[in-house]
């Protein structure tokens, strides 16, 4: 870990892996879960012996972990361009767009979601990596990136 990435005021990485990568002008955000700086993972609900999640609220642990990782590699949430959300129940869908959709700036970043098995703690429920884009200064003869909308 990168004394930038130890200043982070996350938990570090369930694995071995940097919690960010840059490669050029683009930063790489491994996967962010809900986990908050004491390891325990935010939106989850023990009545008696049972245990709920909540989508929306760990989303939103999720978007400020993320927020949060971004900073500490010099972009924030406006300068992603890509996402990869994972849930691990698709009727989450619905409450997780929209936390989602409070959280990023128009333009929005491209976006898949992909609604798998697991994750690697049984209480997390939505993870999410990105990818940023770090503006080349306005010297530089890079071509601002342009949307296009393709819907017809």
């Amino acid at each position: 870990m990168t004394a930038t990435e130890s200043a982070c005021a996350l938990p570090p990485p369930l694995g071995k892996y940097p919690r960010f990568r840059r490669a050029g002008d683009f930063v790489y955000i491994s996967g962010v879960s809900a986990r908050m700086p004491d390891g325990s993972i935010d939106g989850v609900i023990v009545e008696g012996d049972a245990v709920r999640h909540d989508v929306a609220v760990q989303t939103r642990r999720v978007m400020h972990n993320v927020a949060q990782a971004l900073q500490s590699s010099g972009a924030t949430l406006a300068d992603c361009i890509d996402i990869t959300a994972f849930l691990t129940r698709a009727e989450d869908f619905d409450a997780f767009n929209r936390v989602y959709g409070e959280c990023v700036a128009t333009p929005a970043p491209t976006r898949t979601t992909v609604v798998v098995r697991g994750l690697p703690h049984p209480d997390m429920v939505v993870e999410i990596k990105a990818v940023a884009w770090l503006r080349p200064s306005a010297s530089s003869d890079a071509a601002p990136a342009r949307e296009v909308d393709h819907a017809g």
